[in-house]
């Protein structure tokens, strides 16, 4: 009995150890490394070996010395500052801190109650959301930052589970209106902006066509061995990204093996779905969609996003992704502004069968107006 009770306990500790990793597995290459250079900060045995973006070290101190001075400069005793001095030391690579009072509480070894009065504090500090729970509390933080107020009623309503129609009559606006305002929570950020935006992509991998035969560099962080020592959170990180790349390299070699025609330069892509890589390499399919979440590779036709890879086929043999493609190709080289009829049937002499409907969804995914948008723009130059 005392061995089964043992057993039990080993593996609820690995189910927590597992849930642990998983935002290691989910960060990409820019938010791992800065996440990274945080915690090199204040840990002589954590220290990049490779996949390290040289900038990241600035900006990952300049983020720091901005919260310490905004600490040091509000409310609160000493004490009190301290303890959220700590917290931000334990933020995760999106700046959240998803943990529990409870388990922050038990690794600071101070009262809960503690904990929730520092993490109230942090999330009044620059940037908008630091110290947040989840990515939907974040949001919540941004909606309180509009400046229409009904932004956050509207949310509010949402949050608490009230349909359409009820939040129209409780907030007497128009439907037209409660759309706007549900747009802009949509598009409110899910995490704060830890740094600036470079509009750069960093990718996890670079694949090149090298003598007739593909050639795969890898470039995700990874730790120094000879600096980790004893040091138990440097073990921690060393074992975590060594899981993290081996099953990122074990997703991409599927994705090599299955669309080899388009990492050699031909603009081809062959079905594949997330549930065939995740039999192949005997995990979860929710794991496999976790893992690929804003990783990139570098190809021989430009950067793609991992996702990208995964297609389905349509009844005429087509993925949505090429189809995507060519119509972009369509919209960028027209002279005059087509309709998404006319754009059918273009598409169509390219042997692309699709509906006028399917034709406005992705155009509205590309990012691209309607006919009558897209003619005022080419009027303004």
């Amino acid at each position: 009995m005392q061995r089964q009770e043992q057993k039990q306990v080993q593996q609820q500790q690995m189910t927590q150890d597992l849930v642990q990793r998983l935002p290691v597995l989910e960060a990409d290459r820019l938010a791992l490394t800065f996440r990274l250079a945080r915690l090199a900060r204040h840990n002589e045995n954590i220290h990049l070996g490779s996949g390290d973006l040289g900038w990241v070290v600035d900006a990952a101190s300049a983020f720091e010395e901005s919260l310490f001075i905004q600490i040091h400069e509000g409310s609160g005793s000493e004490s009190e500052k301290e303890l959220r001095r700590q917290l931000v030391l334990l933020l995760d690579h999106r700046g959240l801190l998803p943990d529990t009072d409870e388990v922050l509480a038990k690794r600071l070894g101070v009262d809960p109650m503690r904990i929730e009065q520092a993490r109230r504090a942090l999330l009044f500090l620059e940037p908008t959301g630091i110290g947040a729970r989840t990515e939907r509390e974040c949001q919540y933080r941004h909606a309180i930052e509009q400046e229409d107020p009904r932004v956050v009623d509207v949310f509010d309503a949402i949050e608490s589970g009230m349909g359409h129609e009820m939040i129209v009559e409780a907030l007497a606006i128009s439907e037209e209106e409660l759309t706007r305002l549900e747009r802009i929570i949509a598009t409110l950020p899910k995490r704060p902006l830890l740094y600036e935006e470079t509009g750069n992509v960093f990718p996890e991998v670079e694949v090149r066509l090298e003598n007739g035969k593909l050639a795969t560099t890898w470039l995700s962080p990874q730790l120094d061995e000879s600096r980790v020592g004893d040091d138990r959170e440097a073990k921690w990180w060393m074992t975590s990204l060594s899981m993290r790349n081996e099953t990122l390299r074990e997703i991409w070699s599927v994705i090599e093996a299955r669309q080899t025609e388009w990492l050699e330069g031909e603009l081809v892509l062959n079905p594949l779905t997330r549930r065939t890589v995740a039999h192949l390499i005997r995990k979860h399919e929710s794991t496999v969609g976790r893992a690929i979440q804003g990783k990139f590779a570098s190809t021989e036709s430009g950067i793609m996003e991992w996702r990208h890879f995964f297609v389905r086929s349509t009844s005429h043999g087509h993925s949505p992704f090429m189809i995507k493609r060519k119509l972009a190709e369509l919209i960028q080289r027209e002279a005059a502004p087509r309709s998404d009829r006319a754009l059918a049937l273009e598409l169509a002499r390219y042997g692309y069968q699709v509906t006028r409907r399917t034709v406005t969804n992705y155009r509205e995914e590309l990012g691209f107006g309607n006919s009558r948008e897209r003619e005022h723009q080419l009027w303004k130059g």
